[in-house]
């Protein structure tokens, strides 16, 4: 639980940092894809509850292809009124790359790594931390603080001059 935790505070952070604009809809895009890819866990779940075992379910969700495929499926199941369905992909999927990239610093792994090539089976992993401890949300937490004081900063620079500057990305 510390892990899904720890996915939903970094998916905050970047949306702090990605989303100037937009509706509090197209943002919590961005959080879903956070933690939408550990979606399997309650399947396996059920699946378990039946004897059903899909092995591949992980490695599968837990890819570049599946996080492809999530994003594809939660963006056909809302309907914005600002946001196209390409704009919706793009969102989620940000928050599913968020999703991955902490994924590959966790030790250990099936195998030894992510199977981010997937059904190629090459693992992917910095194998840094155990994301079962008890401080692991710490760094969830921190990502937080620091893109709010970033977000706090960027509304400071922001509001001392009159014209926005059309330079600045923005996503949503």
């Amino acid at each position: 639980m510390p892990d899904v935790f720890t996915h939903l505070l970094f998916g905050v952070s970047i949306t702090l940092l990605v989303c100037k604009d937009g509706s509090r809809a197209e943002r919590m895009l961005i959080v879903l894809g956070a933690v939408l890819i550990d979606i399997e866990r309650p399947f396996s779940w059920l699946l378990a509850g039946t004897e059903f075992y899909w092995i591949g379910l992980t490695p599968a969700f837990h890819s570049i292809l599946g996080a492809i495929f999530l994003s594809y499926f939660a963006a056909a199941c809302f309907d914005l009124e600002h946001t196209n369905f390409r704009e919706r992909i793009k969102l989620i999927l940000i928050g599913c790359t968020c999703h991955l990239l902490l994924d590959l610093t966790m030790y250990p792994w099936e195998e030894r790594g992510l199977y981010l090539l997937y059904p190629l089976k090459i693992t992917f992993s910095f194998n840094l931390l155990w994301p079962d401890f008890w401080w692991f949300p710490a760094f969830g937490v921190a990502s937080l603080l620091v893109a709010l004081g970033i977000r706090y900063l960027m509304t400071l620079t922001q509001s001392s001059t009159p014209e926005s500057d059309p330079s600045t990305l923005s996503v949503c």
